[in-house]
């Protein structure tokens, strides 16, 4: 009887869970010139609100933050078609553009409860 109770709390308690959990919901843009496809995810109450929230960071990134994702990443591409290597200093130029890029997107989307996941290549 005393494992049927613990059972039956522990069921309780997953749903209880479950219930208070916050909604997430995936997002992307594809960017056809870069050849990229930004994925993002956006945490809420209900799939609605999330939904609701996406539509406000999209607006941000797509006006604050895309061009630079993709000048970021055509800068990355050129210089692998260069097949050598870039300096230490380029490299470490190129890091430091990134993660102030990274930083200040992932602070703007913070306030809808959104965050880029990161972004793949096109086939």
């Amino acid at each position: 009887m005393k494992a049927l109770m613990v059972a039956i709390s522990l069921a309780c308690a997953s749903l209880a869970g479950i219930a208070q959990a916050d909604a997430k919901k995936q997002f992307y843009i594809p960017d056809k010139p870069a050849g990229l496809i930004y994925l993002f995810t956006c945490k809420a109450a209900s799939k609605d609100e999330a939904a609701a929230k996406w539509a406000q960071a999209r607006v941000v990134f797509e006006s604050k933050y895309r061009d630079t994702a993709a000048k970021l990443e055509l800068e990355t591409k050129a210089q692998r078609a260069t097949g050598k290597l870039p300096s230490q200093d380029e490299m470490a130029a190129h890091d430091k553009r990134f993660k102030a890029h990274k930083h200040d997107l992932d602070a703007d989307l913070a306030r809808f409860g959104c965050q880029m996941d990161g972004l793949m290549h096109m086939p």
